[in-house]
């Protein structure tokens, strides 16, 4: 009779941790990502890289390079933000940011993450649209939903598609 309830625990145990959390489904989107653009005129990078870190926060932070994968030189932007993604629409929240505002036009394009200053992004609206994943799940494209600033006419601001590589 000992025997058997052994068993039954053991049974019930192997059950258990079967259906451990780490089977539970994880948001293709965990890992971090970049969308990076070259800028003719000033021959800089401005990469804006989110970092996924659950099915639910991630970390933005935008900053300034001399080549597309090499070191930031400096920050522009840095947030944590709540996100949502159901079925291929995306939806996110700024959190409050460290930002460098600039002042001018000698100001630099970027500074030292610790002269970044606090301040509040797109507190007018939340950003949400549709995310499409390529085939291989290594690069998604956002096209954010247009815009209405007046709720009674058709007029919107369209904004354009950013596509993200996956870095890791």
């Amino acid at each position: 009779m000992r025997s058997l309830s052994l068993l039954i625990l053991a049974f019930i145990s192997i059950s258990l941790i079967s259906c451990s959390d780490a089977e539970e489904p994880r948001s293709p989107l965990i890992g971090t990502w970049e969308s990076r653009n070259y800028s003719d005129s000033l021959d800089v990078w401005f990469v804006d890289s989110y970092s996924f870190r659950n099915d639910s926060l991630f970390d933005i932070a935008s900053t300034v390079r001399e080549s597309e994968i090499g070191e930031d030189l400096g920050y522009r932007l840095v947030s944590t933000s709540w996100y949502n993604l159901e079925g291929d629409i995306f939806q996110y929240y700024y959190d409050d940011a460290l930002i460098h505002f600039g002042g001018g036009e000698n100001a630099p394009l970027y500074v030292p993450k610790k002269d970044l200053s606090p301040g509040i992004v797109d507190f007018f609206r939340v950003p949400k649209g549709k995310l499409t994943f390529s085939s291989d799940l290594r690069q998604f494209t956002f096209q954010e939903d247009c815009w209405k600033i007046n709720p009674n006419s058709d007029d919107c601001i369209e904004f354009p598609s950013e596509t993200f590589v996956r870095v890791d």
